[in-house]
């Protein structure tokens, strides 16, 4: 199979980007390590001692499907089915850590009492699809390094949020070359949905999908559907359909090697293009308009952007785009980044009067961020706070001392 081809660009970009940043090399070989000190993984033990595995003596018919979607997938590494006693509509991958270890898919048995064998099929080629792509890897490492995912710094929350619904994406274009049978696809999403079976109801696979292109259209003029673990169904019905009926697809499935499918990936951008939108307003346009060009004169103010300046800025941005270090570039192209504070700081006055203290706070949190009060700086903000925000210089001042007193941390050790 041809693992990077069927990927979708962005879920690799981003997924390498995340492992790169979570050191991933060195935490795979520490785990590695940690898993070889004992005869075997704490999920093994777990489930032999609480869920079914299926094997060929007890349940030839179940072991056979997830064997021959193992092997229409090409995928030669060892795995294991573990069937659990649960009546929720879910399944699992995990990726093995160590070498030669199995892979494990826990299915839960409302899934398997639900599904057909067809739409069970497509649900293995899923969850297989998560390891053959080593996403189940990267969702591995997120999990051992934020545990508690509260902690986790929004420069890389929105960043992972956006990678696992295109890691979702990926995923389902293997469940369909498991199941290249768009009716019993469908059936199952919509069983997934909707918790229904069969008997109490008959799908129309394709009023269902007329639905589905009105739902997608409302979805477009809506704007975001960036804050869903998951990419909503529609969409990923959408995917599957455009993947189903692509060039990219055809050869895949005949074993030859794929070409780049430009008109599968032109759709795809225009599909996805909600999943990567973290706001459609306005107001918050200019606000991330002001925070890159506001933070890039201010930092710029001695002729040299300081690493916890740079920092600072990326990270505020990020509340407003996944692509922050990208956005700021763009604004830095302009060539025109003090004329791309000054509209933004009008367009924002002239929406929302009140956030000028927002505006100020920012610039006084730049300001102290690398632990040094700047002559030039505070002339700036004086400058800005009576020029701009229409403040007096006492309202100013007393602005400063409080954002001074909650948030600045003096350099002890430089040198006089």
């Amino acid at each position: 199979m041809f693992v990077d081809e069927i990927r979708l660009p962005l879920e690799k970009y981003l997924g390498n980007d995340i492992y790169a940043r979570l050191e991933g090399d060195i935490l795979s070989y520490i785990l590695a390590e940690c898993d070889m000190q004992n005869s075997n993984s704490e999920w093994h033990f777990i489930l032999q001692g609480h869920s079914f595995k299926a094997m060929p003596n007890l349940a030839p018919g179940l072991t056979g499907l997830f064997g021959d979607v193992v092997k229409k997938l090409g995928f030669t590494e060892p795995v294991e089915f573990y069937i659990n006693n649960s009546p929720e509509l879910n399944a699992a991958a995990i990726a093995s850590s160590v070498e030669g270890e199995p892979h494990i898919i826990n299915i839960n048995s409302g899934l398997i009492q639900m599904l057909t064998d067809q739409e069970l099929r497509f649900v293995v080629g899923h969850e297989l699809g998560h390891i053959i792509s080593r996403n189940a890897n990267i969702s591995r490492l997120i999990r051992f390094v934020y545990p508690n995912p509260d902690r986790m710094p929004l420069l890389l929350r929105h960043k992972i949020n956006v990678w696992q619904k295109f890691a979702e994406l990926t995923a389902d274009r293997y469940g369909f070359i498991a199941n290249p049978d768009m009716a019993s696809c469908i059936s199952g999403f919509f069983k997934l949905s909707s918790g229904l079976n069969s008997d109490r109801i008959k799908l129309d696979y394709k009023a269902y999908l007329a639905e589905n292109e009105e739902i997608l259209a409302r979805l477009r003029e809506g704007g975001s559907a960036n804050y869903l673990s998951h990419p909503i169904n529609p969409i990923r019905i959408k995917a599957i359909q455009l993947f189903a009926e692509s060039k990219l697809y055809k050869q895949a499935s005949h074993n030859h090697q794929p070409e780049k499918d430009d008109v599968l990936e032109s759709a795809m951008d225009e599909l996805t293009g909600t999943l990567i939108t973290l706001t459609n307003s306005a107001l918050d346009y200019y606000r991330k308009q002001f925070v890159a060009s506001a933070g890039l004169v201010l930092a710029h103010l001695d002729n040299e952007i300081k690493q916890e300046e740079y920092n600072l800025i990326l990270s505020t941005l990020s509340e407003f785009t996944i692509f922050p270090a990208e956005f700021l570039q763009s604004i830095i192209d302009t060539g025109k980044v003090p004329d791309m504070m000054m509209e933004a700081i009008s367009k924002i006055l002239e929406i929302s009067p009140s956030d000028r203290y927002m505006m100020f706070d920012l610039l006084m949190e730049l300001a102290q961020v690398d632990k040094e009060l700047d002559q030039q700086e505070i002339g700036f903000l004086f400058e800005a706070g009576t020029n701009m925000f229409g403040m007096n210089r006492k309202e100013i001042a007393q602005l400063m001392a409080a954002n001074i007193q909650r948030g600045f941390v003096p350099d002890l050790y430089k040198s006089n």
